[in-house]
């Protein structure tokens, strides 16, 4: 009898190990895909000066840098679509803006909602990648994101990785 009452603790603790695990091997599509797209956004940034008269100064240029548009929605769009389950975008989800200026979307399934937004022009220009998504279905959302924003030297810096419920 005492076998089974330890074989079930033992039993226990394994599954419980093992789900955490798998919600941490799915956080990690979110933080890898957030910090890309943030190093994305960063290049973008800098190399927006491209865009502007031929003929300007470099200080005229680095004033007028700035990130790409707000997404319109996040990919997927309803917050249901990555609620407990995986979305399959399409080319269609990433056609269109920020996405194809960052050159961002995401080939393989996905657990997490992704958006970007943006403000500002030159040294006040911020923008802010996000993933959100809800890996148990139980409507407790968890969130990543990362802050880019120019540095003293006129260049985006992707910032830390921000966690919020990260295995709700």
């Amino acid at each position: 009898m005492n076998l089974v009452v330890v074989a079930a603790g033992v039993s226990a603790v394994g599954m419980y190990g093992a789900a955490r695990y798998i919600r941490y091997t799915k956080t990690t599509e979110a933080v890898a895909e957030v910090t890309a797209l943030g190093k994305a956004a960063a290049e973008f940034y800098d190399k927006s000066d491209s865009t502007q008269p031929a003929g300007a100064s470099v200080e005229a240029k680095r004033a007028m840098r700035h990130f790409p548009p707000t997404s319109k929605a996040s990919v997927p769009a309803d917050a249901l679509d990555v609620r407990g389950k995986r979305y399959q975008s399409t080319s269609a989800d990433w056609a269109g803006s920020p996405w194809k200026e960052l050159g961002f979307s995401v080939a393989q399934p996905q657990h997490y909602a992704y958006r970007f937004s943006s403000e500002g022009i030159g040294f006040q220009a911020s923008a802010k990648a996000f993933g959100e998504g809800d890996l148990n279905g139980n409507g407790t959302r968890s969130m990543f994101w990362v802050p880019i924003a120019p540095g003293s030297d006129a260049h985006a810096l992707v910032g830390n990785l921000v966690k919020e419920d990260p295995e709700e």
